[in-house]
């Protein structure tokens, strides 16, 4: 990944710049926060008292846009694993302070409401002398999509709850080799749901997006430690995320599925030559096209 093609905003800039969009982030959780989540979420109205000290912040702190085959696509990172249960907690469940799973590492939203984008577009309409701003964002809301924004959140931690000893990392490296892996593995999944919306295979799924995860963050795919981050052995299966994925049917047969897919991840390490680990996303596109499993 090149990158070149990325944009980045860093430490408490990060959430600065995402709460002029979605200004529901001024409210802090709480069991009476209902309302003041409506209107920001809903109507775009900041609290009077807006302010982000619920969130602790980090210098390492990233909002980046990664540019894909399938358009970019905007990602944060928060380094302190509080400020990420606080984010989820305002976006997903309205400011409500619901306890966050410790699983729970990362996150897509779709379909957010971005109120910049709104105040752009009435600004424009304005300056073009238009003077019934309610009707025409009335008509502007109606197209699918307007005004609407998508953003994976990600969490600090080993990728798979793998430690780092398990890994040809140590530990400071494996933090940073995680994060990447964690982001481009979700970038992976925005792209195959933007282009291929109707082709779902969960496992497969899992797999290539490991692909595109593990060469953005090292460089190569590495056969061996994608098979650990899903548990899965050339004799069966050996605990991890694989679980997650199969149905009860599948469930009942782990070993002979683990078997399959660590197979899978051999084939596709013979595949993956330099050109494949120059350009991930073509790859995963390659990939999915030419599924060596079927679930």
């Amino acid at each position: 990944m090149d990158a070149s093609a990325e944009t980045r905003v860093m430490g408490r800039d990060a959430l600065m710049a995402l709460a002029k969009r979605f200004p529901q982030l001024y409210v802090a959780p709480a069991e009476d926060a209902q309302e003041r989540h409506r209107l920001a979420s809903g109507r775009g109205i900041a609290p009077a008292d807006a302010s982000l000290d619920h969130f602790a912040g980090s210098p390492n702190d990233e909002l980046r846009v990664v540019e894909t085959p399938a358009g970019p696509v905007e990602v944060l990172f928060l380094e302190n694993r509080a400020d990420f249960e606080t984010f989820l907690q305002i976006v997903g469940h309205k400011a409500q302070p619901v306890p966050i799973a410790r699983t729970v590492g990362a996150i897509t939203y779709r379909g957010l409401p971005d109120w910049e984008k709104v105040a752009e577009a009435r600004t424009a309409y304005v300056a073009a002398g238009g003077d019934d701003w309610p009707a025409e964002f009335g008509r502007l809301a109606r197209r699918p999509g307007a005004f609407r924004a998508e953003l994976i959140v990600i969490s600090e931690g080993p990728y798979s709850n793998v430690p780092a000893g398990e890994t040809p990392f140590d530990q400071g490296e494996w933090l940073h080799v995680s994060r990447e892996v964690r982001l481009h593995h979700e970038c992976a999944h925005v792209v195959c749901r933007r282009l291929l919306p109707d082709d779902i295979l969960p496992v497969w799924d899992e797999i290539t997006a490991d692909v595109v995860g593990l060469i953005c963050a090292t460089g190569e795919y590495d056969p061996a430690l994608a098979a650990r981050f899903l548990g899965v052995t050339a004799q069966g299966f050996a605990g991890g995320r694989l679980a997650e994925y199969l149905d009860e049917e599948q469930k009942d047969r782990i070993d002979d599925v683990a078997v399959e897919v660590h197979g899978a991840c051999e084939r596709i390490g013979q595949l993956c030559g330099p050109a494949e680990a120059a350009s991930p996303f073509e790859f995963l596109l390659i990939l999915k096209k030419a599924p060596l499993i079927a679930y």
